[in-house]
């Protein structure tokens, strides 16, 4: 659940979802009936949605017509121009909001970039590059599919791009200044996205033999294989910003959390040090100096680090957070309760937080070592990406 969520947006969440898969199955199996009905259909769906969800946002309706749309379009047998125009007419007819057709002309462009169709989809997608980074590597991957034999790749060292080609670069270097949020857009969620993530992968790491000195592309692809699970891609990644950016701040932030998932405890310290050293303006090292010291024996690691904490002038709140979470992995677990009601008492719009915190406590000082060790590890995770959200501007100070 993201925040600004409640309980029940993500009940509804779920209960749309199930919903989806439900026509989903429907589709595949009847694709044939479904085109020769296309209005019928979607009379249909819009009835069940309205229905069961009365109180669906316009966004989400549409979103919902949108996936559908992909599905429908994605069951048939070829692309046919013909019936691409028949299931887009009959979509945007039912949907709600003014810009109706955008979503729908993203999941037809995504459709024929799935089936290899890379002129027909750029026509679709180049006016939405900059919505989304996988519909920007998707835009620069047409590009370089279309430019074929002229390719520099194919032609050996030393060799011109073609024009096509130079479109692709040019768009990846556009994606890099932009910097637009990757994988938000509700028409991304189309079930079965592997095809997209191959086209990532393949374009961002071109993109990287274009732009050697650029470290936008490791960090948004290390942002990529946090969101998939890809082990193997990060470690690739990580290897890359160590060789090329290993004064980028970004970079160095995610090896560091690479040495604390291995326990590498003093690589971590070193790239503390540099991060120290490179951005001595920046809370962000004294931070991540904090984090490390608590996973230490070493009781004057951590009072170093909050000392010099103070003197940067880092928030109260933060100290205060820090100082629980100290005296709580050190099996102080009787003063728990009143820290707390302190840091509740003097930072009130942190309530929703220490009650969360207060269970973890509890479990911290459980009898049972799994269901402690399990806290402490939830409670170092927890109170580390939140501190680290504040200080980068991502949640505000008060």
């Amino acid at each position: 659940m993201v925040r600004g969520e409640t309980l029940s947006d993500a009940v509804v969440y779920n209960k749309v979802n199930l919903l989806k898969k439900d026509f989903f199955g429907y589709i595949d199996k009847n694709t044939g009936k479904v085109d020769a009905n296309l209005p019928v259909f979607f009379s249909h769906v819009v009835s069940a949605l309205e229905n069961s969800f009365p109180n669906l946002s316009d966004e989400q309706f549409d979103a919902f017509i949108d996936s559908i749309t992909f599905r429908i379009l994605d069951a048939g047998p070829v692309v046919d121009p013909a019936r691409i125009e028949n299931i887009i007419q009959n979509a945007t007819r039912v949907k709600r909001c003014q810009n109706a057709r955008r979503g729908i002309d993203i999941v037809v462009g995504l459709k024929l970039l799935k089936s290899g169709n890379y002129g027909d989809a750029l026509e679709y997608l180049k006016n939405f590059w900059n919505l989304d980074v996988m519909l920007g590597t998707a835009v620069a991957f047409c590009y370089y599919s279309l430019s074929g034999p002229e390719s520099s790749a194919g032609k050996g060292a030393g060799a011109k791009p073609g024009e096509m080609e130079l479109l692709a670069r040019e768009k990846m270097l556009d994606l890099s200044r932009k910097k637009p949020p990757l994988q938000k857009l509700p028409q991304l969620d189309l079930g079965d996205s592997s095809f997209l993530d191959t086209v990532f992968w393949q374009i961002l790491f071109l993109a990287l033999e274009w732009y050697p000195h650029e470290p936008w592309f490791v960090t948004i692809g290390l942002e990529k294989t946090k969101a998939t699970g890809n082990s193997g891609m990060r470690q690739r990644l990580l290897a890359i910003g160590a060789e090329r950016f290993f004064d980028d701040i970004n970079v160095l932030r995610e090896m560091y959390y690479s040495r604390i998932e291995t326990k590498d405890i003093g690589g971590a310290a070193g790239i503390v040090n540099h991060l120290l050293k490179r951005y001595p303006d920046s809370l962000e090292p004294v931070l991540l100096g904090l984090n490390l010291s608590l996973l230490t024996t070493k009781k004057i690691t951590f009072h170093s680090f909050r000392k010099l904490a103070v003197t940067k002038g880092m928030p109260s709140q933060i100290l205060e957070l820090y100082d629980f979470e100290y005296e709580l992995l050190n099996n102080d677990t009787q003063d728990a309760p009143g820290r707390l009601a302190e840091i509740e008492k003097h930072y009130p719009y942190l309530g929703y937080y220490v009650s969360a915190l207060r269970y973890l406590a509890k479990d911290v000082a459980s009898a049972d070592e799994q269901r402690r060790n399990a806290a402490k590890m939830t409670l170092f995770d927890s109170i580390g990406n939140y501190c680290s959200e504040v200080i980068r501007g991502k949640f505000p100070f008060q």
